[in-house]
């Protein structure tokens, strides 16, 4: 097959599946000559150079053809509107997070006023944090397919409207509906808010640099959030709820202004095409799996490993699992969920195990110490948010320190494993604080959490910014959803896995630090081996070279490798205007 790429009207056409572009990998290939007769002098005066990149990065090739570059309505916007809706993308994830850490300070305030029993109070916290996790694939691919701009403007605005409904909840089955519902709106916040940074920072230094702060207002949350729950509830839980709300629904009416009309970064198509690409299907089946997963390991605390609370959602999950992957190798090149070749990416491997083992560490870190101040030395939520705020500005200043060396974010190889190291370090030391009563906290606490937190914010963040980085760009909404169901799976895991030495131990109680002792222990273990096997098999070299929105030639040079393509993947590439 022929295509003639000097036709610059020339579009490939996504309205069928047989006409998708293949996603695939080029390593180690040199670019490919133009058929066209007319410029073949200027590919052969180019030889040397093309001969030069034989051994250059892979390249990822886009599933789904993206818009041409004068479409990109946010990267000209002025830079002081870019830094105030950078401002407001993180804002967002950061009151998404807040949703679930936040709870664990206000569960027992909020499950007395509403007649929780003890062991059905955590789903004031699960209530939210479930739907979030399993609803996070289908966001991103909705702010692929459709308007990121508008699904997260509908997504913040509808937060905001429900965290108002919520401050006047009285009746506990009402409560956790919404809290639901609110959930299944946040969760669209997130990818349409990676989708649209990566559209209005094309150049990808710049483009790491802000996915950091993004990622870090994230990691901010799970600390910051303490303290400002346990301030509201010197006055009534009520009004952190009411306090989003403020926060909220003004600013998503003035986001709704200054937003422009963000299209989607794929190719224009009918309804029913695009509707063809959602994967109804497929989301429903991984939704099906994370949700019985979630809530297999949620189980653990109060059920216990040999409950068949815990073994009937798990067994559930694994055997839907497979039927998952099996519908999605089945689907025409760009109708999945994921993308096809998402475990050919260069350096997936390594990089999902990083984003695994960080919040299977963290997780149980923080929920760990909120719990135990509490409950053990009885402090009020305040002095508690106090005692884990060392964590919050630690994070903030690794956060000031990424921007200006970025170079401590690019070099995963490095920089995992010595974060791994001093997150290492950090559980050693509260294994050993036996709780932090009285000195301890000076002597064992605080040293812990400074370093800890500096470990893993480095972690977070490049794990982040280079997993979002190695997807197409058409794929940045399902990118960010991505990353966050791996942090949500390994915080699942990690707190499971805590409450598990818990119950090992003699007295099964929190009091005995021996089981918390032992947890550390473990997730110490688990962030060291990560840290090895990142630094063995993470290679530089293979990261991809993304072709980059704002480039001329993009839409030519995908052509010319959709043409390379065709042949591998076997399915015909129709493009407009041929044989013209």
């Amino acid at each position: 097959m022929t295509l003639h790429n000097n036709d610059s009207s020339s579009t490939v056409d996504l309205g069928e599946p047989v006409n998708s572009i293949s996603a695939a990998m080029c390593e180690d290939t040199t670019p490919q000559p133009s058929p066209d007769p007319n410029v073949k002098s200027d590919n052969d005066n180019q030889e040397g150079k093309a001969d030069t990149t034989t051994d250059a990065k892979p390249t990822i090739v886009l599933e789904m053809e993206i818009e041409e570059s004068e479409v990109n309505v946010l990267a000209p916007l002025p830079s002081g509107q870019k830094t105030f809706l950078l401002f407001i993308f993180c804002l967002a994830v950061f009151i998404d997070v807040a949703g679930t850490s936040a709870a664990f300070i206000m569960t027992a305030p909020i499950a007395e006023q509403l007649e929780l029993n003890v062991a059905n109070s955590i789903w004031t916290v699960y209530s939210y944090s479930l739907p979030f996790a399993s609803c996070l694939l289908f966001a991103g691919r909705v702010a692929d397919l459709y308007s990121p701009s508008m699904v997260y403007s509908v997504g913040f605005l509808g937060n905001g409207i429900l965290n108002l409904v919520l401050s006047f909840m009285s009746n506990k089955y009402a409560f956790l509906v919404l809290r639901g519902l609110s959930a299944l709106f946040s969760v669209f916040t997130v990818p349409s808010s990676v989708n649209m940074i990566v559209q209005m920072y094309p150049d990808r230094t710049e483009q790491s640099k802000k996915l950091a702060l993004f990622s870090l207002s994230a990691a901010l949350a799970n600390t910051v959030a303490f303290v400002i729950a346990g301030g509201f509830l010197a006055v009534s839980w009520r009004w952190y709820f009411r306090f989003v709300a403020i926060l909220v629904i003004p600013l998503s009416f003035l986001t709704l202004w200054i937003l422009p009309r963000v299209t989607p970064v794929v190719r224009r198509m009918r309804g029913v095409d695009r509707w063809k690409r959602m994967d109804i299907l497929g989301s429903d089946l991984l939704l099906a799996t994370l949700v019985f997963f979630m809530l297999a390991w949620t189980q653990v605390e109060t059920a216990g490993w040999s409950n068949a609370l815990f073994i009937a959602p798990l067994t559930l999950s694994l055997c839907i699992l497979p039927f998952f992957f099996l519908w999605e190798s089945k689907l025409p090149i760009g109708f999945s969920l994921l993308p096809h070749d998402l475990w050919r990416f260069p350096n997936i491997g390594p990089l999902v195990l990083a984003a695994l083992t960080i919040f299977l560490w963290y997780a149980p870190y923080q929920l760990r110490m909120a719990t135990y101040f509490q409950q053990v030395l009885h402090n009020s939520p305040i002095i508690t948010g106090v005692k884990i705020l060392p964590m919050g500005i630690t994070a903030c200043l690794v956060g000031a320190l990424s921007q200006p060396f970025p170079v401590l974010f690019q070099k995963p190889r490095y920089t995992i494993p010595l974060a791994s190291a001093l997150c290492f370090g950090s559980g050693i030391l509260l294994a050993y604080s036996g709780g932090g009563h009285g000195k301890d906290y000076w002597r064992y606490i605080f040293p812990s959490e400074i370093v800890g937190t500096v470990g893993a914010m480095i972690i977070f963040v490049v794990i982040n910014t280079n997993l979002i980085q190695t997807f197409p760009t058409e794929f940045a909404g399902v990118a960010g959803s991505f990353v966050q169901v791996l942090f949500q799976i390994g915080a699942a895991v990690g707190n499971a896995a805590q409450a598990g030495f818990l119950k090992s131990n003699p007295s099964g109680t929190l009091t005995d630090w021996t089981g918390s002792r032992n947890s550390f222990f473990f997730t110490s273990a688990v962030i060291a081996a990560s840290g090895v096997v990142f630094a063995v098999t993470f290679c530089h070299d293979k990261m991809p070279v993304l072709f980059p929105p704002d480039e001329t030639q993009t839409a030519e040079t995908q052509r010319e490798n959709g043409a390379d393509l065709e042949d591998r993947s076997g399915i015909p590439v129709a493009v407009k205007g041929e044989g013209e």
